[in-house]
């Protein structure tokens, strides 16, 4: 009876989190994501059940939670040549205080393995053609062109990051991107997956390391 009454009330109480991180404009994926990485609660463990170390599989309960996600509520013309970064100016949330609207670049506030997800609207008839960048690191790229209608990109990559690493999306040539305080269909999200303090995720060769 005990457990059953656990079970339920830790039930109700992922329900209210989902809840919440969905009217945060969180897709119901990436709440999901974020709230099953950010507690343990919600199944109980009986007894016999194999556990797996927790850091293997979940952030601990600290107050050094990261993620953030923001959109473009503006029309923006890039330029290559100026080295611009996409200013994405509404922060939905900002847990960790890693991303700055003022340049649209997200800071590590610590070592670990995160992932990173972008998407963006070109403006109409016009092409668009972003890159994600750790660091001065090229990681990856998205390309749309379509000329009587509006293109699309989107991409998402997971990242060993070091502590001050930086993230940011760049314009690879002149883009034109689509964008209204009513209309966000460009946006940057992030959040830390599993916390790995104390070693070195990507070092000099940019190569992430879990073990």
């Amino acid at each position: 009876m005990e457990n059953e009454k656990k079970t339920r009330l830790t039930l109700y109480t992922f329900l209210v989190v989902l809840k919440i991180l969905k009217m945060l404009r969180f897709s119901g994926l990436i709440a999901l994501i974020l709230v099953l990485h950010y507690t343990d609660a919600f199944f109980p463990l009986m007894p016999g059940d194999h556990v797996i170390p927790h850091h293997m599989l979940r952030v601990a309960h600290t107050n050094k939670f990261v993620a953030f996600s923001a959109g473009l509520t503006q029309i923006a013309t890039l330029h290559a040549s100026h080295n611009d970064t996409v200013p994405y100016d509404r922060v939905f949330l900002n847990m960790g205080g890693g991303y700055n609207k003022t340049n649209g670049i997200f800071t590590s506030p610590r070592t670990g393995t995160y992932v990173f997800m972008y998407y963006a609207l070109a403006q109409q008839n016009k092409q668009l053609q972003l890159d994600l960048y750790r660091n001065d690191d090229y990681i990856v790229g998205s390309y749309a062109h379509v000329t009587s209608d509006y293109g699309s990109v989107s991409n998402s990559v997971i990242l060993g990051l070091d502590e001050k690493d930086t993230v940011h999306i760049k314009a690879h040539t002149d883009d034109y991107l689509y964008g209204q305080p009513d209309e966000i269909y460009t946006s940057f999200t992030g959040f830390l997956l599993v916390p790995d303090e104390g070693r070195t995720q990507h070092g000099s060769h940019g190569q992430g390391s879990l073990g």
